[in-house]
C-alpha cells in the first residue's frame, strides 16, 4: 500500500457514520422461528456442546440439515428466544458499503473537502463532483468507472454521516449544540448557588430622547438564578458588553431593587436579589478579565467561565434570552429573529421608545415572566419558587454591605504609579490627599466609563474619589475619546493639506543656512591659522621675502608734457 492510499484509509475512519438500522425480520420468518423453537428448546443445551444425537433429533422433527441446525443452535445459545431462529433478511448487511478500501477512502476524502465545511455543496452536487473526480482520466485518482459506486450510492454514504460530524464541520457553535450529545446535567446545589449571565442585543430599535430619531438596538445583560429560574439582575445599555456593564449587572443582581424601581417610577414587586456563590458565564474577554474575576472573588463569588464554543453549557440563560426576546415582538420597532419575515417592514421607521421607556417596559416584562408557570419548575411560577426558597433563608446580602464600594469594586481598573502630581490616566491627572504619602507606589485605580471627572484609587482596602486636575467637561469617557480622536483627525488633515510639505521646506532652508554658516566659519578659521606666525623653535626660521613696493599709478592729467611718447616705426 502506497503512502497516499494509507493516508486515505486512515482519513476515512475520521468520518463517523450513523449506526445502521437493526435488521427487521418478516412475519413469515418469525412464524418459522416460532415453529422451530420447541425442538431447539428441548434438544439444544445452553451450557454444553451440541451432540450428534441432538442434531439427529432436531433434524427428524424439523427436517433441517445438520449445517443449518448447528448455525441456528449458535444463535439460539446467544439469545434463547424464538426470534433468534427466524431467518434474517436477505441482501447486503445494513450500513455496509460496496467498493474497495482505496475507493471508499478516496470518496470520504473528497466528501470532507467538498461537503463537510461551512459553505459545503449539496449532497446531490457533492456526489456528482466526487464520482467525476474519481473516474476522470486526467485527474488524480483515475479509477475505472466500474470500480466507483454510483452517484446515488455516494449520496447514501453522505446521508449516513453522523450528526455530530456534520455539526462539528458545517455549523456554528450555537446551531451545532443541538446536534451533539450532552450527557449529564449542570445542577444548582441550592438557593442562590448558581447564577448564569449572558448578553444579547435586544430585538427592538430605540430612539433618542430629544428628537425621537432612530438610535439602534440596545444591549441587554441578564442573570438567571438557576434553582428558581428567576431573573436576579439585568442591565440595559447602548454600549457593547464590557467589564463595567458586567459589574453593573452583578451589582443590580446582588442589591435590593427598591432604589432602582424608585428611579424608574415603577410600583411593582421585584424582591429577587442576593449574594450568590457561583457565576456561570461564557468565554467572553470581559468575563475572563483579571479585574472582573478579582471583584467576584473578593465578594465570595466563584467566576465559573465555561469553555469556548458550544452554547449548551449555558442552556438556562440561552432559553431565558429567547423567551424575553419573543416578548419584545410586541413593541414598535421590533426586529424579530427572522430577516425573511421582516421583508417590507422598516423596523427603524416604526421605532418609538427611548431607552428609559424601554427599561420601564422591560422591568414589567420581567415581573410578568416571574408570575407565569414555568415548565422547568413543574408548572410553578418563578416568583412562587423564590418565595418558598427565600422563606427559610436569613438576610440575602451581608449586613452592613457598602453599596458604593460594591459598585466601584466591579468597575474596570488599571495599575498606576503615584507621582508627585498624582495619578495620570489618558493624559489626565487626578489627585487626592491620601496619595501624598504613596508617591512612588503602585495603586489600583478603578474608573467609571460614564465620567472623566473622578477616578477611585484603592487605598487601605477602600476607595477614595480622586478628582481630575484642571478644567474638563462633564462628559463620558467615550465622548471625551471621540472628541480627542476628532481633533487628532483634524490635525492629520491639516498636516496632509500642505502643512507637512511646508514644514519640510522650512526644515531644509534652516539646514542649508546652518551648513553654509558652518562652512564659512571653518574656512575663516583655517585662513586665520595660516596667517598667524609659527611658534619659536631651535632652527632658524627661513628669511621672509621682501615685499615689493606697491605701484603708484598717476592720472594722465598729472603726467605733464607727453613728448616722451614716441612712435615706433
Amino acid at each position: 500500500m502506497t503512502l497516499s492510499v494509507k493516508f486515505l484509509v486512515e482519513f476515512s475512519t475520521m468520518i463517523a457514520r450513523k449506526p445502521p438500522p437493526s435488521a427487521r425480520r418478516s412475519e413469515a420468518a418469525l412464524a418459522t422461528g416460532t415453529a422451530l423453537y420447541p425442538a431447539f428448546r428441548q434438544y439444544v443445551p445452553l451450557d454444553a456442546p451440541l451432540t450428534a444425537q441432538a442434531v439427529v433429533a432436531i433434524s427428524t422433527v424439523t427436517g433441517l440439515k445438520e449445517r443449518r441446525i448447528r448455525e441456528l443452535a449458535r444463535r439460539f445459545r446467544d439469545h434463547p428466544v424464538a426470534e433468534s431462529l427466524a431467518s434474517l433478511p436477505k441482501g447486503p448487511k445494513p450500513g455496509s458499503r460496496r467498493g474497495g478500501p482505496t475507493v471508499l477512502a478516496a470518496i470520504d476524502t473528497l466528501i470532507g473537502e467538498i461537503h463537510l465545511r461551512k459553505a459545503g455543496a449539496s449532497m446531490k452536487e457533492t456526489a456528482r463532483q466526487v464520482r467525476g473526480l474519481l473516474i476522470a482520466d486526467n485527474g488524480d485518482y483515475r479509477f475505472e468507472a466500474s470500480e466507483v459506486p454510483s452517484e446515488r450510492s455516494i449520496e447514501r454514504a453522505i446521508a449516513a454521516i453522523s450528526d455530530p460530524v456534520r455539526a462539528r464541520t458545517m455549523m456554528g457553535s450555537k446551531t451545532r449544540s443541538a446536534h451533539e450529545p450532552h450527557a449529564g446535567e449542570y445542577l444548582s446545589r441550592g438557593f442562590l448557588d448558581l447564577v448564569q449571565m449572558d448578553h444579547t442585543r435586544a430585538d427592538v430599535i430605540l430612539v433618542d430622547s430629544v428628537q425621537r430619531k432612530e438610535l439602534g438596538r440596545p444591549w441587554v445583560t441578564l442573570l438567571i438564578e438557576v434553582r428558581t429560574r428567576c431573573i436576579l439582575g439585568f442591565y440595559v445599555s447602548f454600549g457593547d458588553p464590557s467589564i463595567f456593564r458586567c459589574g453593573r449587572a452583578i451589582a443590580n443582581a446582588i442589591l435590593p431593587k427598591h432604589s432602582l424601581l424608585q428611579a424608574l417610577q415603577l410600583d411593582v414587586d421585584y424582591p429577587m436579589h442576593g449574594l450568590f456563590k457561583r457565576l456561570h458565564a461564557d468565554h467572553a474577554a470581559a468575563h475572563r478579565a483579571q479585574s472582573f474575576r478579582s471583584a467576584c472573588l473578593s465578594h465570595g463569588i466563584d467566576p465559573d467561565v465555561r469553555p469556548r464554543g458550544p452554547a449548551h453549557f449555558g442552556g438556562h440563560i440561552e432559553r431565558l434570552i429567547g423567551t424575553m426576546m419573543a416578548k419584545m415582538r410586541l413593541l414598535p420597532g421590533a426586529t424579530g429573529a427572522n430577516a425573511t419575515k421582516r421583508d417590507g417592514y422598516d423596523a427603524g421607521a416604526a421605532a418609538a421608545m427611548t431607552i428609559d421607556e424601554f427599561e420601564r417596559w422591560f422591568v414589567r416584562a420581567i415581573c410578568l415572566y416571574h408570575a407565569e408557570p414555568h415548565a422547568g419548575l413543574g408548572g410553578c411560577a418563578p416568583a412562587q419558587a423564590w418565595a418558598e426558597e427565600a422563606r427559610s433563608q436569613g438576610p440575602l446580602v451581608p449586613l452592613g454591605l457598602d453599596e458604593t464600594a460594591l459598585v466601584r469594586r466591579f468597575l474596570p481598573w488599571v495599575e498606576r504609579t503615584v507621582k508627585a502630581y498624582g495619578i495620570q490616566i489618558g493624559y489626565r491627572r487626578y489627585w487626592h490627599t491620601s496619595l501624598a504619602s504613596r508617591i512612588g507606589q503602585k495603586v489600583m485605580v478603578h474608573f467609571d466609563e460614564r465620567t472623566i471627572q473622578e477616578v477611585y484609587p484603592e487605598v487601605e482596602g477602600g476607595f477614595v474619589s480622586a478628582a481630575v486636575v484642571g478644567h474638563y467637561p462633564d462628559v463620558s469617557l467615550a465622548e471625551w475619546e471621540a472628541v480627542r480622536n476628532e481633533r487628532f483627525r483634524a490635525g492629520r488633515a491639516y498636516q496632509d493639506n500642505g502643512a507637512r510639505a511646508e514644514a519640510a521646506r522650512l526644515i531644509h532652508a534652516n539646514r542649508s543656512d546652518v551648513l553654509s554658516a558652518t562652512a564659512k566659519t571653518r574656512r575663516a578659521r583655517e585662513a586665520r591659522k595660516r596667517a598667524e606666525r609659527e611658534g619659536t623653535s631651535h632652527t632658524r626660521a627661513p628669511a621672509r621675502a621682501t615685499a615689493e613696493p606697491a605701484s603708484n599709478w598717476l592720472p594722465v592729467a598729472e603726467l605733464g608734457e607727453d613728448t616722451w611718447l614716441k612712435r615706433i616705426e
